[in-house]
């Protein structure tokens, strides 16, 4: 069956902007419904009569009885993906910093037309992920969902300038101190295995690579804004420990395979955030309620998940990494790191190894894999030598 086209509502007070995004939409050829208003209010009275699966706003547009157009969107359809146009001099504004509170994506403006085509489409092939409308409905309305942190923000801009270097990064992140004691603390515990004692930021982005600097303090900043875990067993600090294994083990089973650095770096990166959805559903009350009555009566809580929603942690997790823009293969492997089979793949790739090592820490004795998965990409016999290596790294990194 054909898909429904996709409908987008692009909402901005400079006439001649609305102009260029639809002589962007025609240049570009895509099959979408699009709607341009000028007004918060005229984009009210056109949710209410036809809701768009997106709404792009301008950030400068006026409030309505003191809320901004995307917050009143967010409460009345948490389901509308909801993205911001700015430029970057605007991050810094008071409007900027409002806005991460309800938009979910940012788009800087002037919009390249291949970058508003692949954020559209990435936020929409994401939302497919979470199949059951009323899942959508509650990931939607979670009232604290995060924002990229200011500081991960400063590292990525950096990344992209002509002069990035690593006395740069070394300075952007010493410049928040509770950060680098968390950091350090990390790079040098027994996980990363280095050789010398690492004393400064700086030094551990010549030796990690910097884009694994920048992943590390985006996972600490999300771990240490999660709210108490409601789930009996299973704490803030298990999850931090596991998380941290997975990364480790997701990374030593890629370099198994003979992947590529490149491959390593971003099989940690999945491995570290592979549960992160976790972190999303401690604050989203009705979500969690059935899982834990499901939960009490024995049943594992990944299978209340599924049984519950059909869908898990693990989508709902993917789909905000996807509208940050990670890179497809993390968003592919933190979605289907319980099911890869879903993805019929006939390759190894960074969802196989962080199936893989997810399945060990879990039980190392019977690890839960999916056969299927395995088969389809000629490495049911891998099995044994994994599971070997993950054993005699976890042994090391626990002592």
């Amino acid at each position: 069956m054909k898909q429904a086209k996709p409908s987008v509502l692009f909402v901005d007070g400079d006439q001649n902007a609305l102009d260029g995004m639809r002589r962007l939409i025609l240049d570009r050829r895509l099959d979408w419904l699009t709607y341009y208003v000028k007004t918060p209010r005229e984009a009210l009275e056109s949710i209410v009569t036809f809701p768009p699966d997106v709404i792009i706003a301008d950030l400068f547009l006026p409030p309505i009885y003191g809320e901004t157009l995307l917050e009143i969107a967010r409460r009345a359809h948490p389901e509308i993906v909801r993205m911001i146009l700015s430029t970057e001099a605007d991050r810094e504004s008071e409007q900027f910093l409002r806005a991460t509170q309800s938009a979910q994506q940012f788009l800087t403006k002037p919009c390249r037309p291949e970058d508003l085509e692949t954020a559209v489409q990435r936020a929409l092939n994401l939302r497919h992920l979470l199949r059951q409308p009323r899942l959508v409905r509650i990931i939607g309305g979670i009232p604290n969902l995060p924002s990229l942190p200011p500081l991960y923000n400063e590292l990525a801009r950096e990344l992209e300038s002509d002069t990035a270097s690593l006395d740069r990064i070394g300075d952007i992140i010493s410049k928040d101190l509770s950060m680098t004691a968390r950091l350090l603390h990390l790079v040098n515990s027994a996980l990363f295995g280095l050789p010398r004692r690492i004393t400064s930021p700086k030094e551990a982005a010549g030796l990690l690579g910097i884009n694994m600097i920048k992943s590390l303090v985006l996972y600490v900043k999300l771990f240490y804004a999660a709210p108490e875990s409601p789930i009996p067993g299973l704490s803030l600090d298990d999850i931090w420990a596991h998380s941290s294994l997975a990364s480790v083990l997701s990374r030593e089973i890629v370099r198994a395979e003979r992947g590529t650095q490149h491959m390593m770096e971003e099989a940690m990166l999945a491995g570290m955030m592979h549960d992160f959805g976790k972190l999303l559903i401690m604050d989203a009350d009705s979500y969690i309620r059935p899982i834990l009555r499901r939960f009490r009566e024995g049943e594992e809580f990944t299978k209340a998940e599924y049984a519950e929603y059909a869908t898990s942690h693990a989508e709902i997790g993917a789909y905000l990494l996807g509208l940050w823009g990670f890179p497809d293969a993390v968003v592919e492997a933190v979605a289907c790191h319980h099911r890869p089979s879903q993805l019929h793949q006939t390759d190894f790739s960074l969802v196989t190894a962080v199936h893989v090592a997810n399945a060990i820490l879990e039980n190392a004795a019977q690890p839960s894999l999916d056969e299927e998965h395995l088969a389809a990409i000629g490495m049911t016999s891998h099995v044994p030598g994994w599971l070997e290596l993950c054993n005699r790294h976890i042994g090391k990194i626990r002592g």
